[in-house]
């Protein structure tokens, strides 16, 4: 187990939500924060309250984030923690989904995690450092309506368990964090869409896609609301107290909603049918091959004794 104490910890998306309250328990373990947002209010207001570093960056900007690094490591030195947990999120069907909308969700997603991990990887050599990325269940187990959304969660999924082993020889030790439903304003996450009224510019509200109603299907939750329709919701500082738990134990997997296992079982198990079905058919194949060619050999064999018979 290891833990904060004095070390430089950098949280994209830190302004709000999941990300802010990571960067509240990396304070109180001694943690050295940098909050780091695209929404520069945001990240001034959380830095102001917890007493730390803050920093604007577009994550789905390659040269944005290298200026974050570098500023970090001017500000507060090499960072040894990274929290890659930047990411935005809209409902629609797959087949109403625009290119403009794929490389936005691909773009902060997924990208911007790549774009955190290469641009800090160097300190996190020097430091030995560790690198928690935010995924979802919806990148363990997909949802009809929240296509886009999955697809950038499985890649994130992905992406984390290669690096983890690419890591692991170096002593920087990669955790994925899957949050289930959670209390934030993800759902509204379009305010800071290029183009959108909440990122400075104008709302295009052409027909088809996510433009212009970001956010259908998905609208912030009520904080004081029940829950319902099967779902659990938990808070933002629910799910940093996982995650930095996790962290400090190395752990490769940081759940949330540990009754959500079924779901993510039964994925499997249908993967694993295929696996044995595909088996099956293959021995069943194998077998009708050698029946076949056994009838073959008996036929000749019984043509060549009735031809010496004669």
């Amino acid at each position: 187990m290891r833990g904060f104490e004095g070390e430089v910890a950098v949280v994209t998306g830190g302004g709000s939500g999941i990300g802010r309250a990571i960067a509240a328990e990396l304070v109180r373990a001694g943690a050295r924060v940098a909050v780091a947002d695209i929404d520069a209010d945001a990240a001034e207001r959380a830095a102001r309250e917890l007493g730390v570093e803050a920093f604007q960056v577009d994550v789905s900007s390659t040269s944005s984030v290298q200026a974050l690094a570098a500023g970090v490591r001017d500000r507060l030195g090499p960072a040894a923690v990274l929290v890659n947990n930047a990411g935005v999120a809209s409902a629609a069907p797959l087949e109403r989904m625009t290119d403009a909308d794929w490389d936005w969700l691909l773009g902060v997603n997924l990208s911007g995690t790549i774009h955190g991990v290469t641009a800090f990887l160097p300190q996190l050599r020097q430091t030995r450092g560790r690198i928690l990325n935010t995924g979802s269940m919806a990148g363990l187990s997909p949802d009809a309506g929240m296509g886009g959304y999955g697809t950038t969660k499985f890649a994130v999924t992905a992406y984390t368990e290669v690096l983890a082993e690419e890591l692991a020889a170096d002593g920087i030790a990669v955790t994925l964090l899957a949050p289930g439903p959670v209390r934030t304003a993800l759902g509204s996450s379009s305010r800071n869409r290029p183009g959108s009224a909440g990122a400075g510019g104008a709302v295009d509200a052409g027909a088809g896609g996510l433009d212009g109603a970001a956010d259908r299907g998905l609208v912030d939750v009520d904080l004081a609301a029940g829950d319902g329709a099967g779902l659990r919701w938990i808070t933002a500082e629910e799910v940093a107290a996982v995650a930095l738990d996790a962290l400090r134990d190395g752990r490769r997997y940081a759940i949330t909603h540990p009754d959500w296992a079924h779901v993510v079982h039964a994925r499997h198990c249908a993967i694993e049918k295929a696996f044995a079905d595909a088996l099956a058919h293959e021995q069943e194949s194998r077998s009708t091959e050698r029946e076949t060619g056994a009838s073959v050999g008996s036929d000749a064999d019984t043509d060549q004794d009735q031809g010496t018979t004669r």
